[in-house]
């Protein structure tokens, strides 16, 4: 019950997502079985089940440690200065770019956050309502600097949000790169109609 008890149950927890994404990225998150992580690991699996009840909840911890990864890159780009209209653009075209460089460098990972959008997961929910929100942000950034017509920025923000699947989505990602088609432009081409939707 102290601290050091505590400390090391994190730490162990840490140490089997890190082994899971290692046979993630290496064999695949749906041939990985909480088995494999445990003999990497030099433990049972009723040792992992005691800090993960099931292999979902490792799927989850671990698609939650790759959103953050992606929320902090959504973080920077809102923070950073400049007009809200060129922020929102950066992050609709950087987000589509993040996502697809994911899905071909690291695609037998990406397959689990293919499937965790498909099951809407906890922290793929957690990771929308958080981009959402900083749209929401940079639109009302905007409003009060002027470049933006008033609008409610919440709902405003999950339509844009909602408009921009397309690009963001792996599935139609990984679709519309097998057609040849450039979605960089269409993300660009998006962005600036959710643009002309704002001017005053």
């Amino acid at each position: 019950m102290n601290i050091r008890q505590k400390i090391s149950a994190d730490d162990m927890r840490e140490r089997i997502l890190v082994v899971a994404e290692e046979h993630f990225r290496r064999i695949g998150y749906a041939k990985t079985a909480v088995a494999d992580i445990a003999q990497a690991l030099g433990m049972s699996p009723a040792n992992v089940y005691r800090f993960f009840p099931s292999k979902l909840a490792i799927n989850d911890a671990l698609c939650a440690k790759l959103m953050r990864e992606t929320d902090a890159l959504i973080e920077g780009i809102v923070t950073q200065p400049g007009p809200a209209s060129e922020r929102l653009v950066a992050l609709i075209v950087e987000l589509h770019r993040h996502n697809k460089a994911k899905l071909t460098n690291e695609h037998r990972l990406f397959d689990m956050v293919e499937v965790a959008m498909e099951e809407n997961w906890p922290a793929i929910e957690a990771h929308c309502e958080s981009v959402v929100q900083q749209m929401a942000r940079l639109v009302a950034e905007g409003m009060a600097a002027g470049e933006f017509r008033a609008v409610d920025p919440p709902t405003f923000a999950e339509t844009a949000f909602n408009a921009t699947a397309k690009v963001f989505h792996p599935t139609m990602i990984a679709q519309c790169a097998r057609f040849g088609e450039d979605q960089e432009d269409q993300a660009r081409r998006i962005a600036q109609l959710i643009l002309a939707a704002l001017r005053p």
